[in-house]
This record gives C-alpha cells, sequence and structure tokens, in this order.
C-alpha cells in the first residue's frame, strides 16, 4: 500500500520541530512563511556530519536538498554555498572524516570523494562552479563500471554533480547512474534512495530515467502507509522527493 500523504503529513505536524512543520505546510500547499532555522546547520552556513562535526558532505547534501525544497535562493542556501567555498581546500578538493561518510564506506580514501561529490553537487545545483579541479579529481576516482572510490554514496554524489557539468547521457554522469541500477544492493533502503535521489534531483536528472524510477518505485513499494514510525525525517524526505518527481 503506497504512503497516505495526509496522514503522514498529520503526524509530522504533530510530532515534527519548527522546521519539519515548515516543510509538511509547504507539502501539504499552505503558506509556511519564512523558512525557519535548519537543524544541525551551524550560523556560518555548514551541516554537521554523523560524528557532530562540520561536514562538507553533509552540506552539500542539505544544499541539494534546499534546492528539490524550493529554497536554493534563500539565506540557509546562500550561506551554505559561501561555507563550501570557504573550506574548498588549496587542491581544489573538500575533505571529510571517514565517519562523516553515510552508510558503509569500503576505503577510507572515499571520506575526499565522498565530500567533493557532494559539494560539488550542491554547489553547482545553485549556480556555484566547483572548479575544474574538482571534477577532474573526481574522475580519476571512478572505475571502468561506474563507481566512484568510497561505493554507494560517493557515487549517487558524483553521477548528480557530472550531469550538470557535462549535461544528460555523458559518459561520467551515465556510467555512474548504470552502476546504481546494475547494483542495487539488498542492503540499500529507504535511506540510500532517498539520498541518491536528493542529489539527483537538485542536479536535474529527470523522472522517466530508468535509475530515478528504479528508485521511486522502491520508495512508494516500501513505504509504511503513514511513513516510518521512528524517522520523521525518512517520511519527509519520501514525500517531498515524491512529489518533487510528481510520482
Amino acid at each position: 500500500m503506497p504512503i497516505d500523504q495526509e496522514l503522514a503529513l498529520e503526524r509530522v505536524l504533530s510530532e515534527g520541530d519548527e522546521w519539519r512543520s515548515w516543510r509538511a505546510l509547504r507539502l501539504g500547499g499552505d503558506d509556511p512563511g519564512p523558512i525557519p532555522a535548519i537543524p544541525g546547520q551551524d550560523p556560518r552556513g555548514a551541516f554537521t556530519g554523523p560524528s557532530g562535526r562540520l561536514s562538507p558532505g553533509a552540506t552539500g547534501q542539505g544544499l541539494c536538498l534546499l534546492v528539490v525544497l524550493g529554497a536554493g535562493d534563500t539565506g540557509p542556501a546562500a550561506v551554505a554555498g559561501d561555507w563550501l567555498q570557504e573550506v574548498q581546500t588549496p587542491a581544489r578538493a573538500w575533505l571529510d572524516a571517514p565517519d562523516d561518510v553515510p552508510g558503509e564506506l569500503d576505503t577510507a580514501a572515499g571520506a575526499k570523494v565522498w565530500a567533493t561529490a557532494s559539494a560539488a553537487c550542491g554547489l553547482l545545483a545553485v549556480g556555484r562552479d566547483p572548479g575544474a579541479r574538482a571534477m577532474d579529481l573526481l574522475r580519476g576516482e571512478a572505475d571502468v563500471e561506474g563507481r566512484f572510490t568510497g561505493g554507494a554514496y560517493p557515487t549517487f554524489a558524483a553521477a548528480g554533480a557530472y550531469w550538470q557539468v557535462e549535461g544528460p547521457k555523458t559518459e561520467m554522469a551515465e556510467w555512474g547512474l548504470r552502476w546504481v541500477r546494475e547494483w542495487d544492493e539488498e542492503g540499500w533502503g529507504p535511506r540510500e534512495r532517498t539520498t541518491a535521489l536528493t542529489f539527483w534531483g537538485a542536479a536535474g536528472v529527470p523522472p522517466e530515467h530508468p535509475s530515478v524510477e528504479l528508485f521511486l518505485d522502491a520508495l512508494r513499494d516500501g513505504a509504511p502507509p503513514i511513513g516510518w514510525s521512528e524517522d520523521l525525517e525518512l517520511t519527509l524526505c519520501v514525500l517531498e522527493l515524491l512529489s518533487f518527481f510528481g510520482s
């Protein structure tokens, strides 16, 4: 049974904080007013990662979510972009600690790939240039099957970045998106799929793309009727992505 948007939004509004309530009202067609402070975003614009440290990877993902929400031109998005450009290394990459990469990281080197891919995708989605050297660095981290060093999450973000830099159906973007389809693992659940779709939605990958269709179908088929009782954020993200892609 597909998720019931009305029931799920009622639960978010009754149990969620100001940020989630703002998103739920917007999704329900109401005017939620000005965007509130976002939990987990530092005053300088950075988002915190799983470790609690300020994280370029989490900030790039947060920026992509704001774009999907139609809030890519708001203050929180502007300061997130500013912070990312301030902390870019002299080599034009971004750095995260391994424990700030979501999911399972199969090599510590993947932390830099995750941070760089996510930051680049986020900046591109709001019209900022991460620089050619950042994209060249990522190019060297892709294998012949399209997988980027570090596994699923770096690949999700890198595919979105290359879709924006090189355009639809170009080699780097399509290889990454094809790898995701061919290696869609049983261990991947709604968190992996919502993360991927957030990057791809912000990047402009269309809903009819086979990788987008695959992940949207999995979210629709696997969602409880009123969402995940233990995870309001996941429930809200699924509703937002289904709405964004018109699914």
